[in-house]
């Protein structure tokens, strides 16, 4: 069976998450780092005049980097958003765009096991999180796609196959006006459409 083509958001929805969590991290450092360049700065002590300066050229030097660095990350990040908000705008909605996100978010907090109630191993745990964290969804006019990347390991595959169900249910009430597939399987992935019917 031919893998369905996954959309530009799908595609781009976990890089366009891993550049705003860099960027912002990236600006968390350069912010104290600023603070206490300027504070070399005014350092007026003669005996650590020379100190001082080298210190401040050093910060200095790694504040630039890390500018640079913020600046094509958040460069990359307008790359791959702008199209994707220009095609929403024209052919969807920006709604359908934030609800994609905000959904994305939760099913996934939906989907995560915390812990191990029934004697589960701790790596099929991680291994079952580590692939829910991938999970998206899609969300258009006519049209809604989840897809979650399953796990290489074959227990933590199965706590995700269990939970097909529940899942569709969950998507299914969340998304009342739509009537959606049951989940196929595309080698490493499961994915579920839903088609607008009302």
């Amino acid at each position: 069976m031919r893998k369905p083509s996954k959309s530009f958001f799908i595609r781009t929805f976990r890089i366009n998450g891993l550049l705003i969590f860099i960027s912002l991290i990236l600006l968390l450092i350069r912010v104290p780092l600023k603070m206490i360049e300027s504070f070399l700065h005014n350092e007026t002590s003669s005996l650590l005049k020379e100190y001082s300066e080298f210190m401040s050229k050093l910060l200095g030097g790694i504040s630039n980097t890390l500018d640079g660095v913020i600046v094509l990350s958040v460069s990359t990040l307008l790359l791959l958003v702008v199209p994707e908000l220009v095609t929403r705008i024209i052919n969807d909605s920006l709604a359908n765009w934030f609800s994609s996100i905000w959904v994305s978010l939760r099913l996934k907090k939906f989907l995560i096991r915390q812990a191990d109630h029934e004697g589960e191993g701790v790596f099929k745990i991680q291994q079952h999180n580590k692939s829910i964290r991938k999970s998206v969804i899609d969300i258009r006019n006519k049209k809604i796609t989840y897809l979650v990347e399953l796990p290489n390991d074959m227990q933590a595959q199965k706590l995700i196959l269990e939970a097909k169900e529940i899942l569709r249910e969950e998507i299914s009430s969340r998304f009342s006006e739509y009537t959606f597939s049951n989940f196929e399987r595309y080698k490493h992935s499961l994915r579920i459409e839903g088609t607008k019917v009302r």
